[in-house]
């Protein structure tokens, strides 16, 4: 069957099963998705009630620990300031006196009460817990350390809620105040059984939570955004869970994620609470792991079942329209037979009418059109063939106009061919030399041109405006008028030289001033070299003289205006470049048609910068290899792209 074509049969399926299977399908999704989206909101609202629930205890906790530490803060100040003001005044020796000492003789109870001494790096540098000696405070966290410099530098006595004391895992309170100098603070840690008590009561509360919440494994609090930690001494320790409570203090917002393990999904939710009881713990995260192994259960369920409702709804509907569309394609069928065998005879064939339907009047306009179609073939053939003799006469004129231009466009560049200087002229000239001679079309608006007169001799590289037979003709009238310039004028000097063919061209095209005067003119680049007298003479009309010696490039540049062009009433005058020339000296004349050639990876043009640093690469080379050189380099940048322009260059080398 022919790509593109298709069936009554698959119509039907795509225009009316697809788009009820379509519907079936959104259905069954949307109420896939809303059982699930009603079971994640049950267990989101489960987790959000358990979250108020510790929040409460949260509360409760704090305001118990307000009545305990009113006690224990009035205390610690009392402490820490008869050891700031008393026995640390000096603080010389601080790092090495007997703290027990001390301690006993403000009567510090050595079992619930210790002393620590920080220094501005925040190192316990002494102490009367000796498993905290060395600790380093300050890589508890930046929020600690900054905690810590802002009691140096203000001087003032701090307090704080309970924390957990890493070593014994148990509720302790701490007390901060710099000693007058601000070279350390001393720190005082207290211990408080009715502060163990709370705690044990909140964790008995918080278990009691978790059995009466259906799949919630464990309910804990952690505080401290730099280093979070539980006040629960026994706290469940879940690996890698240290980046989510970090993120979730450090965004707080709530994070969670799921995980299999050992065959049961479990869901790890992070929520965070303000907190701003505390200058240290001013926020805090509710852990929540809850057992989601069920819900994920249903919710497979709920897929089996949308598969299986779906797949056995298909496989009916499938069937029942198989059988309708057998009942309305068979006169299609018949009609597309009929139709099949017209098209592969004549059009004197006819569709077979049968029934009393739609399908019969589509039979029979079908055959009026056909009979239609049979007159108007008839006629469309006389008609092309006509044309056709007409269009074949008009060609075979065209062909021979054609033929008749190319000759004499060929009989052009002979005589183009015969006006350019004979390579035995050249060669008796120049000894060692190369000219790359490239036009664009059959004939070309580029030219060089030779002269000899005695031990001089005159070179000139020439681009008329345009290429082809407008160019060409260009070219004779500038050959005419170089030597008219040379041989009547008498001119020697180079700018003397083009002054006269400026004139001479000026006069050919331009003999009256109207708007209707001719414009074009030729740029060009002369240069007269006397070899015995080791000198030469340059003249230019917009194009260059490039000398390459000891490897570096001397530019002349000619003037800035064409010959055979001006503004005002009289032209303007050459200037001449008078030049010392040595053994191994390269000289090249050119137009501007190998620059101007695009191509390169990025199809732009050659570029006079590239062209010069070419001329340098291969001027200490053979003339010969010169030229390879140069032809190879164009076509490898002109790769598929077009000849733009005549191209011309004229290497000499001395």
């Amino acid at each position: 069957m022919p790509s593109g074509r298709t069936t009554i049969f698959r119509q039907l399926i795509f225009n009316i099963a697809i788009p009820t299977l379509l519907a079936l399908l959104m259905v069954a999704v949307f109420n896939f998705q809303r059982t699930r989206s009603i079971l994640e909101s049950s267990a989101e609202e489960r987790n959000r009630l358990l979250s108020n629930e510790v929040t409460k205890i949260l509360k409760f906790q704090d305001f118990t620990f307000e009545l305990i530490e009113a006690e224990l803060n009035t205390r610690l100040k009392t402490l820490n300031y008869a050891l700031v003001d008393k026995y640390f005044v000096n603080t010389d020796n601080l790092e090495k006196i007997n703290l027990n000492e001390i301690a006993k003789s403000i009567q510090i109870d050595p079992e619930n009460e210790d002393i620590y001494i920080i220094n501005r790096n925040g190192l316990v540098v002494n102490t009367t817990f000796k498993a905290d000696y060395g600790v380093n405070l300050y890589e508890y966290g930046e929020h600690f350390k900054t905690y810590l410099s802002n009691i140096f530098e203000s001087g003032e006595f701090v307090v704080d809620l309970f924390a957990i004391e890493a070593n014994t895992k148990r509720t302790k309170k701490y007390s901060y105040l710099p000693t007058h100098d601000k070279k350390y603070i001393i720190e005082l840690g207290a211990y408080s059984a009715k502060a163990d008590t709370v705690i044990s009561t909140l964790e008995r509360f918080k278990n009691e939570i978790k059995l009466e919440s259906k799949g919630i494994i464990d309910v804990e609090l952690f505080l401290m955004a730099d280093k979070p930690f539980s006040l629960n001494p026994d706290v469940m320790e879940i690996e890698g869970q240290d980046k989510l409570l970090l993120a979730a203090f450090q965004n707080k917002d709530t994070t969670s994620y799921v995980e299999k393990t050992e065959g049961i999904w479990l869901q790890y939710q992070y929520i965070y609470m303000d907190r701003r009881a505390s200058t240290l713990y001013k926020g805090a995260v509710i852990r929540i792991i809850s057992d989601v192994t069920a819900q994920k259960a249903l919710f497979r369920l709920e897929a089996l079942r949308f598969i299986l409702i779906f797949g056995i709804t298909m496989l009916i509907l499938a069937y029942l329209i198989y059988r309708k569309t057998k009942v309305i394609t068979l006169p299609i069928i018949k009609l597309v037979d009929n139709v099949k065998r017209i098209t592969n005879g004549d059009l004197r064939e006819r569709a077979e009418v049968t029934g009393n339907n739609e399908i019969t009047i589509l039979s029979q306009r079908f055959n009026m059109m056909v009979a239609q179609l049979e007159s108007y073939t008839y006629d469309l053939e006389k008609k092309v063939k006509e044309r056709t003799d007409k269009i074949e006469k008009q060609k075979e004129k065209i062909e021979e106009q054609k033929k008749h231009i190319t000759d004499s466009i060929f009989y052009a560049r002979r005589i183009q061919n015969a006006i350019l200087p004979s390579f035995q002229l050249v060669d008796k000239c120049l000894k060692e030399y190369f000219i790359l001679y490239m036009p664009k079309d059959i004939v070309s608006g580029d030219f060089y041109w030779m002269h000899e007169s005695g031990n001089v001799v005159m070179v000139a590289a020439v681009d008329c405006t345009g290429h082809g037979v407008p160019g060409a003709f260009m070219s004779i009238v500038g050959f005419n008028q170089l030597n008219h310039a040379v041989n009547v004028k008498k001119a020697k000097k180079a700018a003397d030289i083009l002054d006269a063919l400026n004139e001479g061209v000026i006069t050919t095209l331009n003999e009256n001033k109207s708007e209707g005067s001719i414009k074009d003119g030729m740029d060009m680049a002369l240069c007269i070299f006397d070899l015995n007298a080791g000198r030469a003479e340059f003249a230019g009309a917009n194009n260059p003289l490039i000398q390459v010696r000891n490897n570096e490039i001397i530019k002349f540049r000619g003037e800035r205006f064409p010959i055979g062009a001006f503004e005002g009433n009289k032209p303007p005058k050459f200037r001449n470049h008078e030049i010392n020339i040595k053994k191994g000296d390269t000289f090249y004349l050119f137009s501007d048609g190998y620059e101007d050639q695009f191509g390169g990876p990025e199809n732009k043009k050659f570029m006079a910068k590239r062209f010069e640093d070419l001329l340098r690469e291969v001027s200490s080379l053979p003339v010969n290899d010169q030229k390879k050189i140069l032809i190879d380099r164009l076509s490898a940048w002109m790769g598929t792209n077009e000849q733009v322009d005549d191209i011309l260059v004229i290497g000499i080398k001395i």
